[in-house]
């Protein structure tokens, strides 16, 4: 069994102040906690977002998910991920 290592960090912010700043293990835990859905959160940590005509409104948060880089760990699986996105 793997060990739990958080691997996205989720941060809220509106108007310049952060509101919410947590490091999560899963996409599907960020959901949970701030009561979006899975395909929402995946869809804006891949920065798939679609403009919103919300977006513009002076009070909008902004939501950013973004994975963890963990380059000092030695863990097989994030140098498998490194090498596909950085191939030699």
């Amino acid at each position: 069994m793997k060990s739990k290592k958080n691997c996205f960090n989720c941060k809220i912010t509106q108007m310049n102040n952060v509101i919410h700043d947590k490091d999560y293990t899963t996409l599907k835990e960020i959901a949970d906690d701030i009561g979006l859905s899975y395909n929402q959160i995946a869809d804006i940590s891949s920065q798939r977002i679609k403009s919103n005509k919300y977006n513009k409104f002076k009070y909008f948060p902004k939501i950013a998910i973004n994975r963890i880089n963990r380059k000092n760990d030695n863990d097989d699986d994030d140098e498998i991920y490194n090498d596909k996105l950085h191939p030699e």
